[in-house]
């Protein structure tokens, strides 16, 4: 079933997240283990390649359950895409190129809040993150059909505050049957999309600049519910609590 926008926060009769929600994974199981932030090329045991890492279980089927549920109460928009204009400007607009809903973090419900709010806490733990530089998150649900032609992370923000995108971080809420996953055309890789997956990859090179060799797209869904959760880490801070 669709999700469907709405201006409703959950019900006060819903219960509240579990307290052990987002306790740290085992060691053997996350596939990761804690360092600071600038070796991200060890953040994995088992990078898929030198530029994008996996992490399977990073959420329990019952956690990414729990955010599905709640991205429910969420407001759902037609996905935007940040595109040049003939202007020379770059702006937000509808583009054929991406179908999709996405849901901004403005908008999540209470308890969606602070499922996100341990979401990072678990990437500062794992990985040395600083919150405070990670962009608000993005929910995003796919039609049948849907997708997000191959298109780069970064190299748009070199004059913004907060600099440009490190790191993308997604998180896969659902396993479709058939299509949703990212392919990474000079990679020549497919990350099959998968419930409580998170897939990382660094979209600059040592230098700063953008590392082209990272463009993907978000493969068309074929059947079933593809719905994911998306922030990604700039280089200064991003977020002014």
């Amino acid at each position: 079933m669709p999700l469907t926008a709405s201006l409703c926060l959950a019900p006060a009769s819903r219960p509240p997240a579990p307290a052990h929600w987002l306790s740290p994974p085992d060691e053997s199981g996350s596939g990761a283990k804690k360092i600071s932030g600038r070796q991200i090329a060890d953040i994995l045991k088992k990078p898929l390649t030198s530029e994008v890492f996996l992490i399977d279980h990073f959420l329990s089927h019952e956690e990414c359950d729990q955010i599905l549920e709640e991205l429910r109460f969420a407001i759902w928009r037609p996905s935007l895409t940040y595109m040049l204009q003939q202007d020379g400007t770059r702006r937000d607009v509808l583009s054929p190129y991406r179908v999709s809903k996405t849901a901004q973090q403005k908008w999540f419900s209470d308890e969606l809040q602070a499922m996100v709010a341990a979401i990072e806490r678990r990437f500062g733990e794992m990985f040395g993150l600083e919150k405070a530089n990670l962009e608000y998150w993005q929910g995003t649900d796919y039609p049948i059909g849907g997708s997000f032609y191959y298109h780069l992370d970064s190299g748009y923000w070199e004059d913004h505050y907060a600099g440009d995108r490190i790191l993308t971080l997604l998180l896969y809420l659902t396993t479709p049957p058939e299509g949703g996953g990212t392919h990474f055309r000079a990679l020549d890789r497919t990350v099959e999309a998968k419930t409580g997956r998170l897939v990382v990859w660094s979209n600059l090179f040592p230098n700063g600049k953008c590392n082209h060799r990272m463009i993907h797209s978000s493969v068309p869904l074929v059947e079933g519910r593809k719905t994911t959760l998306i922030t990604w880490l700039r280089q200064k801070q991003f977020r002014f609590f």
